[in-house]
């Protein structure tokens, strides 16, 4: 299943977090996204997807189509609840694989007053003037982000 892993990809995540020194301990983990390896691969993930939560919207978005799943069971690591999942799929000519890929946190503050506690990490504030979904990310490792935004996705896609 698609999440059979999710309790050890959150701690991998968190453990690169802590390590580049972020503080997250008081952040709402909103959600958890999975890369899908081919436009084929997001169809066919679409039914797993159905099986663990509710279908709420699917956008277009970078170029990609991403789809949002409020989740039947929300997904809980310590003091986080996710109840939400975005299958993400590849943007045209993107080589990836499947599988769980970034984890989206909540801010309570400023894009630039969190980045300013963090100056020696490399941000990408590309997607800062988004106008439906701002945020900055922070890639940990070849397959693994980790974005900071404002607003739940559950929110946004209402």
């Amino acid at each position: 299943m698609v999440l059979d892993n999710y309790t050890t990809f959150i701690e991998g995540i968190l453990k690169k977090i802590n390590e580049f020194g972020i503080d997250v301990s008081d952040l709402n983990m909103d959600h958890i996204g999975y890369q899908a390896s081919s436009n084929e691969d997001y169809d066919n993930l679409r039914t797993d997807f159905d099986k663990i939560g509710d279908y709420v919207s699917e956008k277009i978005v970078g170029g990609r189509r991403v789809g949002i799943y409020k989740l039947k069971e929300p997904l809980r690591y310590k003091q986080y609840v996710n109840e939400a999942i975005e299958l993400v799929a590849p943007k045209e000519g993107q080589k990836c694989s499947s599988g769980l890929d970034h984890v989206e946190f909540v801010l309570k503050e400023t894009f630039d007053s969190f980045m300013k506690k963090y100056p020696n990490l490399s941000w990408d504030t590309s997607k800062t003037n988004q106008p439906m979904f701002p945020m900055i990310t922070l890639k940990l490792s070849n397959t693994t982000q980790v974005k900071f935004h404002y607003t739940p996705v559950l929110e946004i896609v209402k």
